[in-house]
C-alpha cells in the first residue's frame, strides 16, 4: 500500500513537472460562464470596446463565446500587431456570413492568408488600383463631380436652399464607383439604382450581423432555426443575380466605354492567368467585384459625409484661394496638389471617423507575444482603429477636430505611422487608398469651393447644430442624414 501511494504521488509530481508553464495572458473583464464577454458588447461595438479598454488596458483579452479575442486599442499596440508582427497576424478567421456572401471568402478583405490571397491582392495592386489606373479614371471622377454639383444646385433651387446632402453624396459615390468597378452607372437605366443599392446595402448590413456559429460552433444549427442562414442565402441569391447580370453585360462588351472598368480587367485576366498555375473563376470575379465596389463606395460616402459635418470655414477659404483662375469655381484634379489643408481635413476626419471603426478581424498564425502578454495561435485579433485615433498618448486634445495637426505632418493613411490606420497597415492593408482619396478630394474641393454651406436653423433653437451620432453596424455612417443650406458665393 505505501508503495502504491508513493507511485501515485510520483506520477502526479512528474505530470506537473511536464506541464508547460502558465501563459501570461492579457487582462480580461469579468465574464459570464458561457457567453463570457458577449453581453458587454453594444450596438456601437468600437465604443463598447473602447470603454472596456479604458478599464482593462490597451491590450485586452475577451472571450466571445468560445473564441479568445485580443482587442488592441492603442497606437503602440497596433504597431506591434500590424507592423512588427504582421507575419504572425496576417490570417483571417473563418466567419459564416462572409463565407456565404463572398463566395467562400474569395475576395481580398476576408480571404485567408495563402497563395490565393497573395494572387488576388497582386491583381488588385498591379491591374486595378495602381497609380496609373487611378489616373486613367480622372475623366469619370470629374464628370461625376460635375453632375453632383448640378444636383446640389437643382435641389437647393427647389428646396429653398436646403440640400439633402447625405442622399446626394450616397448617390454620387454609387455612380462613380459603379462606373469604375462595375461598368454601370447606378442612376442610369435598366433599374440599376435599385440593383446597386441592394448590392451595397444588403451585403453591408448582413456582414455586421451576429452568427451564433462563429462563437459557439456546436450551436451553429441555431442559425438555421432562427432563419439567419435563410436570410443570408436569400440575400446572396439576389446579389449573385445582380453580379451575374453585370458580368454577362461586360462579357458581351455592351455599354461603349472610354476606359475599362474593373469588371472588364478581371474578365480579361481570366485567360491571361491560365499559365500562372491558378485561375480566376467566375465566382472569384464576382467576389472581387462585390468587395471592391462595397469598400470603395462605403468609404467614399462615410468620409465625405463626416468631412461636410465637420466643415470649417478655414478649409473653404483655402480651396477658393487655390482654385483655377477662370471665372468658374470648378476645381479639377490638377488644382488638388496645392491644397494641403484639404488633405489635412480629410486625415483628421478619418482619425475621428474611420470608415471601418474596427479593422477586419485577424487571426494569429503562431504563438507570440504582444506587450509582453502571450497570444496563443488561433486567437482572433480586433484592432480598434477608432480608439487608436483617439489615443491620448499620441494625440493632443484627441477628441477635438483639429485639422491643423496634419499640416506639415508626415503622418498619412498608409499605416507607416500606427497612430492613423483607417485602411490598416502592411500586407493586409486595404489596397484602395489612392482610389478612394482621389474621389473624396475632388468631390470635397468642388462642394466646398463652389458653394457656401450653412446648417438649417432648427425650430425653437437659438443656434443650428449638426447631429454627430453614429449608426450601428460595421461601418461608421452618420445615424441622422446630413442636410445643409447651399448657396453660390456672391
Amino acid at each position: 500500500m505505501p508503495m502504491l501511494v508513493l507511485l501515485v504521488v510520483s506520477s502526479i509530481l512528474l505530470l506537473r513537472a511536464r506541464k508547460p508553464p502558465t501563459h501570461r495572458l492579457p487582462p480580461s473583464p469579468r465574464g459570464l460562464p458561457i457567453a463570457s464577454h458577449l453581453h458587454q458588447l453594444g450596438a456601437l461595438l468600437h465604443r463598447a470596446l473602447h470603454a472596456l479598454a479604458a478599464a482593462h488596458g490597451p491590450v485586452m483579452l475577451l472571450r466571445l463565446g468560445r473564441v479568445p479575442t485580443l482587442v488592441v486599442s492603442s497606437a503602440d499596440a497596433a504597431r506591434e500587431v500590424l507592423q512588427l508582427q504582421d507575419h504572425a497576424f496576417a490570417n483571417r478567421p473563418s466567419l459564416a456570413i462572409p463565407r456565404r456572401l463572398l463566395y467562400g471568402c474569395t475576395d481580398i478583405a476576408f480571404a485567408p492568408h495563402g497563395a490565393y490571397w497573395r494572387g488576388v491582392r497582386k491583381i488588385a495592386v498591379l491591374h486595378l488600383l495602381s497609380p496609373a489606373r487611378v489616373r486613367a479614371y480622372r475623366g469619370v471622377r470629374e464628370e461625376e463631380v460635375a453632375e453632383l454639383v448640378r444636383k446640389v444646385e437643382r435641389q437647393a433651387h427647389a428646396g429653398g436652399g436646403v440640400v439633402r446632402l447625405s442622399e446626394l453624396l450616397s448617390g454620387f459615390a454609387k455612380d462613380v464607383n459603379g462606373r469604375i468597378v462595375l461598368g454601370v452607372r447606378a442612376s442610369g437605366g435598366a433599374g440599376w439604382r435599385a440593383k446597386v443599392d441592394a448590392l451595397l446595402e444588403e451585403a453591408n448590413a448582413l456582414l455586421g450581423e451576429f452568427h451564433v456559429g462563429d462563437y459557439f460552433p456546436w450551436l451553429a444549427w441555431v442559425a438555421a432555426v432562427d432563419e439567419t442562414d435563410a436570410k443570408v442565402s436569400r440575400a446572396f441569391e439576389r446579389i449573385d443575380r445582380i453580379l451575374e447580370e453585370i458580368v454577362v453585360a461586360a462579357s458581351a462588351g455592351t455599354g461603349g466605354r472610354h476606359v475599362e472598368a474593373f469588371v472588364h480587367v478581371l474578365l480579361s485576366l481570366q485567360s491571361d492567368l491560365s499559365g500562372a498555375g491558378w485561375r480566376l473563376t467566375r465566382d472569384n470575379v464576382k467576389a472581387l467585384l462585390e468587395d471592391l465596389f462595397g469598400a470603395g463606395t462605403d468609404s467614399t460616402i462615410i468620409v465625405l459625409e463626416w468631412v461636410m459635418a465637420e466643415l470649417l470655414r478655414k478649409l473653404q477659404q483655402e480651396i477658393r484661394r487655390h482654385c483655377t483662375k477662370s471665372h468658374s469655381l470648378v476645381i479639377t484634379e490638377q488644382d488638388l496638389p496645392a491644397m494641403e489643408h484639404l488633405r489635412a481635413v480629410i486625415k483628421e476626419t478619418m482619425r475621428l471617423h474611420p470608415p471601418g471603426p474596427l479593422l477586419v478581424p485577424r487571426e494569429s498564425m503562431q504563438h507570440t507575444k504582444v506587450h509582453f502578454y502571450d497570444v496563443p495561435r488561433g486567437t482572433r485579433i480586433i484592432v480598434n482603429a477608432w480608439a487608436v485615433g483617439r489615443d491620448p498618448t499620441v494625440w493632443d486634445n484627441a477628441d477635438e477636430f483639429r485639422p491643423e495637426r496634419f499640416v506639415d505632418s508626415e503622418v498619412d493613411f498608409r499605416g507607416r505611422r500606427s497612430q492613423l490606420i483607417p485602411f490598416g497597415a502592411r500586407r493586409r492593408m486595404c489596397p484602395g487608398i489612392g482610389f478612394t482619396t482621389s474621389v473624396v478630394e475632388l468631390a470635397l474641393a468642388n462642394l466646398v469651393g463652389q458653394f457656401n454651406w450653412t446648417i438649417p436653423t432648427l425650430e425653437n433653437k437659438a443656434s443650428a447644430v449638426v447631429d454627430m451620432e453614429e449608426a450601428p453596424g460595421i461601418t461608421s455612417r452618420k445615424k441622422v442624414p446630413l442636410c445643409a443650406v447651399a448657396a453660390r458665393p456672391a
